[in-house]
C-alpha cells in the first residue's frame, strides 16, 4: 500500500530536496508538498479519513501559518484526526525554547534541524513508514 509524506516548508528549495530524498528511499510513496501552513491544514482537514497522510514533515517557521500555529490548531477540538498523526517538525536551529513548546503535542515524533540528509531520511522512511 502506498504511504502518503506532507512536506510543509515555505522554501522550494527544500521541498524539492526532501521529495527528492524520499522517492530516492522508496518508490512506494505519494509526496504531497504545501507551502506554508495554511495549505497544510487544507489537506490535513479532508473530510476522508483515509486520505490524511501518514507522516508529516512540517517546517516551524513559515509566512502565513507558521508551524507552531498549526499544532495548535491540529490539537484542538476542531480536528479529530489527532490519533492517527505523525508529525516531524524541523527548523533551522534546536531552540530549547521551541522543544519546550512542541512536547505537549503527542503527535509530533521529532524534532529535527534541517536540512534534511539523505541518511535521516532513509531512517525516518524505515522507522515510520515502512510495513
Amino acid at each position: 500500500m502506498t504511504k502518503k509524506v506532507l512536506l510543509v516548508d515555505d522554501s522550494e528549495a527544500i521541498n524539492v530536496m526532501n521529495s527528492y530524498f524520499f522517492r530516492k528511499c522508496s518508490s512506494d510513496l505519494e509526496i504531497v508538498v504545501a507551502r506554508n501552513g495554511k495549505e497544510a491544514l487544507a489537506i490535513l482537514e479532508h473530510p476522508d479519513h483515509l486520505l490524511l497522510p501518514d507522516l508529516v514533515i512540517l517546517d516551524l517557521k513559515m509566512p502565513v501559518l507558521d508551524g507552531l500555529e498549526v499544532l495548535e490548531y491540529l490539537d484542538s477540538a476542531e480536528f479529530n484526526f489527532q490519533d492517527s498523526l505523525k508529525i516531524i517538525l524541523l527548523s533551522t536551529s534546536m531552540n530549547p525554547e521551541d522543544t519546550r513548546r512542541i512536547e505537549k503535542y503527542p503527535f509530533v515524533i521529532n524534532y529535527l534541524v534541517k536540512p534534511l540528509s539523505l541518511d535521516q531520511v532513509n531512517l525516518i522512511v524505515s522507522n515510520h513508514l515502512k510495513e
